[in-house]
């Protein structure tokens, strides 16, 4: 297609972007000035490039400078709507990530109810974003509030296995134990999985005893833990002394047909 031929908000906006990957914000705002003098009005397009960019800066400047950013990146979203712009899911993503960088955590979930309240759809980009950068702080139960609420506006089957998954990557094992109860519910392959990766991680930081607990609570759902997953567990079980729920591990899965029994009167210590 010729240049002469295409939309003259896809050219502006294509010069825009360059300035803004090129760190050259100011020449990027100065532009966007021009492109309203001579008619041409920008889009949510046009914000989207010039939020990212504000967002995405990386000076060597003091941390101050860097939330001021962030606070005109901000100023430029409540300028969309004074000019009857209306901000996309990427615009409300990029900022939320921004927020939660900068530990702004609140203000993040202040702007992610404005983006349900405005009717937006989150997408898994926006679920990724949201529990990385809520679980980095700790910040599980006001997590699981705002999920709830997005959850209302856009399904995500996958949602608190991510929860869960990201929290053991972050070594917070507790708290993600809280909320196995919502992966349990539905019982499928994937929330198996997750099972596994706290169980591992409980048996990496040396309570086996913990990844016990839930390794029962699959089998309480007929969710049958992994043979070779429950003969590691077992064995960790009995080098802690708790020869007991090693060998009620071992027989739930000879109950379930997953493995033979042992002889007679002889334990997974022997």
């Amino acid at each position: 297609m010729a240049l002469d031929t295409l939309p003259c908000n896809v050219v502006s906006n294509t010069a825009i972007d360059v300035f803004v990957r090129a760190n050259r914000l100011e020449k990027a705002l100065r532009f966007m000035e021009r492109m309203q003098v001579i008619g041409i009005v920008p889009d949510v397009v046009t914000y989207n490039c010039l939020i990212r960019g504000y967002c995405d800066l990386r000076r060597v400047e003091e941390a101050v400078e860097l939330l001021e950013e962030l606070d005109a990146a901000l100023s430029l979203l409540d300028d969309m709507y004074l000019i009857n712009k209306h901000a996309d899911v990427f615009t409300y993503t990029t900022l939320v990530d921004a927020l939660g960088k900068k530990g702004r955590i609140e203000e993040a979930m202040e702007l992610m109810k404005k983006m349900l309240h405005k009717g937006i759809d989150p997408t898994p980009v926006t679920y990724r974003t949201v529990i990385h950068r809520y679980c980095q702080m700790g910040k599980v139960d006001d997590l699981v509030a705002i999920l709830e609420k997005m959850l209302l506006r856009q399904k995500c089957r996958t949602v608190y296995n991510q929860v869960i998954e990201k929290l053991c990557g972050l070594g917070k094992l507790e708290e993600a134990d809280k909320i196995l109860g919502k992966v349990l519910r539905t019982a499928s392959t994937s929330d198996a999985k997750t099972c596994y990766v706290l169980m591992e991680g409980y048996l990496k930081k040396g309570v086996p005893l913990s990844a016990y607990k839930v390794a029962c609570r699959m089998f309480n759902r007929d969710l049958i833990p992994d043979v070779k997953m429950c003969e590691k567990l077992s064995k960790r079980l009995v080098r802690e002394g708790k020869v007991e729920e090693a060998d009620q591990l071992m027989l739930r899965l000879v109950e379930r047909g997953r493995i033979l029994p042992l002889p007679s009167k002889q334990s997974v210590v022997s």
